[in-house]
């Protein structure tokens, strides 16, 4: 039985307790930096499986190391642990039990997946070099808990590669490995008018914030036409105004908030120049002032283009055995990886490992109709094992002998 059949065989073997794992996290949603309960059923599973881990320095993140006792290269595979404030409307006998708060975004399948591909590894370890480190990350939907984790070391040791797996809705059975950008930096700013208080009566004696913030809107609309590249994708977005205390009184302040997205970084830093500018421009050409506050946000996820090359070419090789017993097979027989180009706008913490080491997030198509971040969210169970054989020969592979591997730029 070679490598590949072996890691089918065992995702067979594991696919009934992945399941009850992911069951059980989806639960018992936690919110970001609050996934005691989660990190606590990772550790227990690392060491029924005779896997060394450790606190990470942000908590409650877990870290693994599986060690083939060979020496070879480094791999590093993440999975992201946190829920959203969402009420659940699924339906699903094993929704959330945790009122307002809902694995809608797959998390819980990432932290399941990444349990079920190391007992893979684990049990394969004769035919593979080198080493594999689990990341079991707190904090990727608020706060950043990549950048936390980064920033406290997590790959002082640089890895050879890191690896991420992240469900989609729609399309069973796709895979997406996109080469180079594919996600957005992202941005979120604060903007306070002030202006001077009047009566209504007496319009003259104030400074309206309102009408200021208005005429700021409109200007900020403008600054992704003018401020950058047409083929440089960027939005900027106000999601949030609040000004004004009585409706005969001229409001003397006005807050804005929202988010910015950009494709490249000189994109992001010439839009947050340019937004300071039109933000303090146009409140002084009307009489008043503001204040503007920024929150770097992330970065963005770029696919390194050798390990897209490597995940692409072993995927189409190895596509019957991923799909074996797995749906109707109609995708397995079809046109089911997507390839080059696959920038998208979202924004995702993954892209802080991808700027400090070669770095791979593949998308992997699970089915339902609605869209992540929403209350009725789904993952189709029977496509988790499809993940967990990507991942798991994704790893194995890159630290085999190079067979598959081969030369990674060709």
């Amino acid at each position: 039985m070679n490598l590949t059949q072996r890691i089918v065989a065992l995702s067979d073997q594991l696919e009934e307790h992945t399941l009850k794992i992911r069951r059980a996290i989806h639960s018992h949603p936690e919110l970001s930096f609050d996934e005691k309960r989660t990190s606590e059923l990772v550790k227990r599973e690392l060491s029924r499986m005779g896997i060394p881990w450790e606190n990470s320095p942000v908590e409650p993140g877990v870290v693994g190391m599986i060690d083939s006792k060979k020496p070879g290269k480094l791999v590093l595979l993440r999975a992201d642990m946190d829920a959203l404030p969402i009420r659940e409307t699924t339906g699903l006998p094993f929704a959330s039990q945790t009122e307002g708060v809902m694995h809608a975004c797959g998390h819980d399948v990432h932290t399941a997946n990444l349990l079920a591909v190391a007992e893979i590894l684990q049990n394969t370890k004769d035919a593979w070099n080198g080493r594999v480190k689990l990341v079991f990350q707190p904090g990727e939907e608020s706060g950043g808990g990549g950048r936390q984790m980064v920033e406290q070391g997590l790959l002082d040791e640089k890895p050879d590669a890191c690896f991420a797996i992240h469900v989609m809705p729609g399309e069973p059975g796709v895979f997406t490995v996109g080469s180079g950008p594919l996600t957005a930096y992202s941005n979120a700013f604060w903007i306070t008018v002030h202006g001077r208080a009047a009566h209504s009566s007496t319009p003259e004696m104030g400074v309206d914030a309102i009408q200021i913030a208005a005429s700021m809107i409109t200007h900020l609309n403008l600054l992704t036409a003018k401020s950058v590249s047409p083929l440089t994708s960027s939005t900027l977005s106000v999601g949030c105004i609040k000004g004004g205390a009585a409706l005969n009184v001229v409001a003397d302040t006005v807050e804005l908030s929202g988010i910015m997205r950009n494709a490249t970084l000189e994109a992001r830093t010439t839009m947050l120049r340019r937004l300071e500018e039109t933000v303090k421009g146009t409140a002084a050409m009307m009489g008043g002032t503001a204040d503007v506050r920024y929150r770097i946000g992330y970065a963005s996820v770029y696919n390194n283009e050798e390990l897209a090359a490597f995940a692409s070419r072993l995927f189409a090789r190895r596509q019957a055995e991923l799909f074996a017993g797995i749906g109707d097979g109609a995708m397995a027989a079809g046109d089911f990886l997507r390839t080059g180009s696959q920038l998208t706008l979202d924004a995702e913490d993954f892209g802080f490992y991808s700027e400090k080491a070669p770095s791979l997030m593949v998308w992997i198509g699970t089915g339902g109709k609605a869209l992540r971040h929403q209350p009725d969210f789904l993952v189709e169970e029977p496509y988790i094992k499809l993940c967990t054989r990507a991942m798991a020969l994704l790893a194995a592979e890159f630290l085999g002998d190079g067979s598959e591997r081969g030369s990674i730029s060709e």
